[in-house]
């Protein structure tokens, strides 16, 4: 299985993705057909440069072959979605607003790769949920400023045409810095960072964040929104046999941190993984606080965790809590049993992990688009499993059972791969 890692210690952007997927050799040709075919005015070109003397690659948007004003570093502005530093231009006629229903059928009448579609149109649905909930309007009523600009929609296009040319099966992602300090301009006024949509988006995603060493904005929108839509995971670098390291440059070049992305690809070990298995029975615990627990535990890094009823000494009820943790979220897994339950010891084995590769597609349903998750195993078709909050979702607009919505993905999903 070809894995990715991407390392977000000093933020993201979108062009500073674009930047490390095209260094980690992702065709420039393969993005800019792909970009094109959206908008035939916009270009990438990509440039050597260097953060705190680290090589690193720049990506720039062209629009008739011209460098985008909002792809321009420039002093200390906000740079709304296009990485650290980028000035807001103020009434010159180059800000672009458009509504999420003429950017989703821009990406719908395209040219375009089902996969690389299917992930521009996932991520700008992110963006339009994220500042939707930012404003308090429908995401159907959502009109994208900075994030709905060509230069936007290129990085966004750019990284899934990138990342669907690298055929990478997994995606995993770091800890995302943040930044902070004072308010960044935006085009409605003053935005406090981390930025409301930024928020939302890492919250829906449930990724890890930290607010960073850098006094300004280290994650963008558009940033944040490809990184929730290309992650399956969030962790530390998993086990592989490195082959490419692509590192992209953003803006500027600040004092405090290199401002780079880093995107490492190689081959997983195996397709196997060694992880730890906490357990400790518990017969003196409200029954109404274990969900609290378990999701304490998940929050904590766990990859699953669960209960057993069993029969203790006496005859006395009790539960066997169980926890699947890799090696890294060890020791906090195991300070959240300890405080959060009333258990005093527990016991701890480690297994091998056999996981099935795993894909990630789309299927139509009458009209409503449904993420589905396709696991393989000896090259051969599993599983197919759709996103039950998309089928939920889809059924409650279509007036429909559930149950109905979700065969029907299910023997989408089926026919994608028949």
């Amino acid at each position: 299985m070809r894995i990715a890692w991407i390392d977000c210690s000093a933020g993201a952007s979108g062009d500073m993705l674009l930047g490390a997927f095209l260094d980690a050799g992702a065709d420039l040709g393969v993005v800019n057909t792909a970009v094109a075919a959206v908008d035939p005015s916009l270009s990438v070109t990509l440039e050597r440069t260097a953060r705190h003397q680290i090589a690193a690659a720049k990506a720039t948007v062209r629009v008739d072959g011209t460098p985008h004003p909002e792809n321009t570093p420039a002093g200390h502005g906000h740079g709304h979605g296009h990485g650290h530093g980028h000035e807001e231009p103020a009434g010159d006629g180059h800000q672009h607003t458009r509504p999420w229903a003429e950017v989703r059928r821009m990406l719908q009448d395209a040219a375009l790769d089902g996969a690389v579609r299917d992930r521009a149109l996932d991520t700008f649905a992110r963006l339009a949920r994220a500042e939707a909930a930012a404003h308090g309007v429908s995401p159907d009523e959502v009109h994208f400023h900075e994030v709905g600009a060509l230069d936007a929609i290129a990085d966004i296009v750019g990284v899934a045409a990138a990342s669907v040319a690298l055929e990478i099966d997994r995606v995993v992602v770091s800890t995302i810095a943040l930044g902070g300090g004072r308010q960044a301009r935006g085009q409605h006024g003053g935005i406090p960072i981390p930025g409301p949509a930024v928020l939302h988006l890492l919250s829906e995603a449930d990724a890890p964040v930290i607010g960073g060493t850098a006094p300004y904005e280290m994650t963008t929108p558009t940033g944040a929104a490809l990184l929730a839509s290309l992650a399956d995971e969030f962790g530390l670098l998993p086990a592989m046999r490195i082959e490419q390291t692509g590192v992209g440059a953003g803006g500027r070049d600040p004092v405090e941190v290199p401002n780079l992305v880093r995107v490492v690809v190689g081959e997983a070990i195996d397709g196997q993984s060694t992880e730890l298995v906490y357990e400790t029975n518990v017969d003196d615990l409200d029954p109404r606080i274990w969900p609290q627990v378990l999701a304490r535990l998940m929050e904590a890094g766990a990859a699953d965790a669960w209960l057993t009823p069993i029969l203790m000494k006496k005859g006395r009820p009790a539960h066997t809590l169980s926890v699947l943790v890799g090696s890294a979220n060890a020791e906090v897994v195991r300070s959240v049993i300890l405080a959060e339950t009333s258990a005093i010891g527990l016991r701890e084995f480690a297994i091998r992990k056999h996981a099935a590769d795993r894909e990630f597609a789309s299927v139509d349903v009458d009209g409503q688009r449904i993420r589905v998750k396709i696991a393989r195993y000896g090259g051969q078709v599993v599983n197919v499993q759709p996103e039950y909050d998309d089928v939920a979702a889809a059924a409650s607009n279509l007036k429909k059972p559930v149950k109905t919505v979700l065969a029907k993905a299910i023997a989408a999903g089926h026919d994608l791969w028949s």
